[in-house]
């Protein structure tokens, strides 16, 4: 059982239920509504802060959103609060929602760091003899305001009769001055969870945080240990098997912290539109083949415009004028005149063929791992025109989708490449890291099989070899081995 009020109205409590969801997130239902207000004539909205009791600690909801609701005539009622963060350990006003320190594990981390804090040696029968505890190492880094480590969170329990130690990892923040939550998760957290994201291939949130401010004020005095917070948030539903460290974009082992902790704060809001569209390709959910590829191709194109940024165009009336009087002269029709004088106006749009050529220069050797077809860039390129125009050619996807899963795994690859550069790997670095990934030699295969069904370019000359098909109708959609 739990209460609830609003902190301008700690009279007016309301009894209702507290509840911790398999996704991490928190949900407190209302047995009346909060405040004043009759059962009859509530109305939902979404409460920057609300206050609470539950089992005893003290809980303070942040961004809480009405959800289901039902009432009652005898004035009972139950109404969903659905917060976007649940603090547990305090109640904080609007002024004290700052950090100066928080601890955070996000979701699969360990699968790629390996932490492991004990060794136990046992006897011939199999019986432990001995453990011996070391701590993981720690790497400490300074990103804009933050101090960033990534060191042992390791739990050890046990009693007289009993004894357990779970090896983990996490990251510890430290801020000089408070920093407001809101910039904690839209800067720090939401950069650990890119990284994360994009070294695992699995989407990753937030498997637990904890965080203090040590200038905050309890029961009138401020503390001289700071306290400690629980937080509650969403995070997305994981595959219960673990990932296998081999499949990992880079192994951990080549992780250079000090110097690539500030890349990574700063790509993961620099490049959030591309980033975003990444991500979506690396849910198991997002399957449909057109799509995938669609988006792969809109992620490529919106890094290229992020990292080389279209210069203004201006321009050239004076051109433009010799121009139409030139086609007036001429007898062009004034219809015609207008359409090339509105091109000239317009600057000229950088192609995705162009876009892609300059991605590659990245890592060029880590892309011929898996395409060294002449013209590849432009006929990836044309594939995409065929598909976000609906072109008569793209009928044939509804049986053969293997150009276009083909399509996404080649893009894919290039923006792996280019995130591992921004990390400050140099191309050989790059080439190596791909040559002993297993994703390298399959999306290989994937490419010998299936780019004789790419598009040609008119204009250009055929230069791609015949695939072992020889059918372009007829094929199963690709897996990876």
């Amino acid at each position: 059982m739990s209460d609830w009020w609003l902190p301008d109205n700690s009279a007016s409590k309301t009894p209702g239920t507290y509840t911790i969801l398999e996704t991490g997130d928190a949900k407190a239902v209302l047995h009346r509504p909060l405040g004043d207000q009759h059962p009859l004539g509530f109305r939902p909205s979404m409460h920057p802060l609300v206050h609470g009791n539950a089992f005893g600690k003290s809980v303070t909801l942040i961004d809480a959103r009405t959800g289901r609701s039902r009432t009652k005539m005898n004035g009972q009622a139950e109404i969903e609060l659905r917060p976007r963060m649940a603090i547990e350990g305090l109640l904080l006003s609007e002024d004290e929602l700052e950090v100066t320190e928080a601890r955070v594990q996000i979701q699969n981390q360990d699968d790629w760091l390996s932490p492991r804090s004990f060794h136990v040696e046992r006897d011939p029968q199999g019986w432990p003899k001995n453990v011996s505890i070391h701590r993981f190492a720690e790497h400490v880094a300074l990103a804009g305001n933050a101090l960033i480590s990534i060191g042992d969170f390791s739990v050890i329990q046990g009693g007289l009769s009993n004894f357990s130690i779970s090896s983990k990892s996490g990251f510890h923040l430290y801020f000089e001055k408070p920093i407001p939550i809101d910039k904690l998760f839209s800067v720090h957290l939401r950069g650990l969870q890119v990284l994360m994201t994009l070294v695992t291939g699995s989407r990753c949130g937030i498997e637990s945080l904890r965080f203090t401010n040590d200038q905050w004020n309890i029961g009138g005095v401020v503390p001289e240990s700071p306290r400690w917070v629980d937080v509650r948030v969403r995070a997305p539903e994981l595959n219960s098997a673990k990932i296998n460290p081999a499949k990992m974009l880079f192994p951990a082992s080549s992780l250079r912290w000090e110097e690539q902790a500030p890349r990574v704060m700063s790509l993961s809001n620099d490049w959030v539109y591309a980033v975003e569209q990444w991500a979506l390709l690396l849910d198991g959910r997002f399957v449909w083949p057109v799509a995938r590829f669609a988006t792969a191709a809109s992620a490529v194109e919106a890094l290229d415009r992020i990292l080389n940024p279209d210069e203004q165009y201006e321009p050239d009336h004076a051109l433009i004028e010799r121009v139409a009087k030139a086609l007036k002269e001429a007898s062009i029709p004034s219809k015609d005149r207008a359409k090339v004088k509105g091109a000239l106006k317009r600057p000229r749009e950088t192609s995705l063929e162009q876009r892609i050529r300059r991605l590659t220069l990245h890592a060029p050797e880590a892309m011929r791992q898996i395409i060294d077809e002449p013209q590849w860039n432009s006929r990836v390129a044309r594939l995409r025109h065929v598909v976000s125009h609906g072109l008569r050619s793209s009928e044939e996807f509804s049986q053969d989708v293997r150009s276009v899963q083909c399509g996404a795994e080649i893009l894919l690859h290039l923006l792996e490449c280019v995130f591992l550069s921004h990390l400050g790997f140099d191309a050989e670095q790059i080439a190596d890291i791909k040559r002993g990934h297993p994703n390298t030699s399959w999306r290989k295969s994937v490419v010998q099989e299936c780019f004789h069904l790419f598009p040609e370019v008119p204009g250009q000359a055929a230069a791609t070899k015949e695939g072992p098909s020889g059918s372009e109708g007829d094929g199963p959609p690709l897996a990876p081995a």
